[in-house]
């Protein structure tokens, strides 16, 4: 193989590598918060989030909230978030759950009693300790704004588009 030949080829894998990792830092990781008996889907394993306190913190903190969408009975939304700083506060039985970014959006963290929480299906999921209570209120702030207020008692699912 002549050097042109094998610098034509270093150069063409590493371009398609740095191609496949920006695909892969715009991937959706959602957080997906489901009413009943309450479960918490992350897309990334929640032992790689790290906890401080009440807080687990994302582990991807350069991606940002870019929507929500609240699934409630006969209020359904979707709130862009424009990768602005923005607050998810959820309210079950007794327990309330935020998840926050920083002011550009960005280091989503989930603030909540996490002993109240055991682990569910798999690795990627959680379930909370009170199988029978209903998702009562979701607020979704951009900065101290807020850009939605709903309330149910049953059937809501909230799911956070973090990339």
């Amino acid at each position: 193989m002549t050097h042109f030949k094998q610098w034509t080829w270093i150069l063409l894998t590493v371009g398609l590598a740095g191609a496949a990792a920006c695909l892969w830092a715009q991937v959706d990781t959602p957080i997906i918060v489901g009413d009943g008996s309450l479960t918490i889907r992350s897309e990334v394993p929640w032992a790689r989030f790290s906890s401080s306190g009440r807080d687990k913190i994302h582990p991807d903190t350069g991606k940002a909230i870019t929507k929500v969408d609240v699934v409630m009975p006969n209020n359904n939304r979707t709130v862009d978030c424009a990768r602005q700083q923005c607050t998810i506060s959820i309210r079950y039985g007794t327990t309330d759950m935020v998840f926050a970014t920083g002011a550009n959006g960005t280091g989503l963290r989930f603030t909540t009693d996490h002993a109240s929480f055991h682990g569910g299906s798999d690795e990627k999921e959680i379930a909370h300790n009170d199988t029978h209570s209903k998702i009562s209120r979701v607020t979704v702030q951009q900065g101290q704004r807020t850009l939605f207020t709903g309330t149910a008692s049953g059937g809501t699912k909230v799911t956070i588009h973090y990339q």
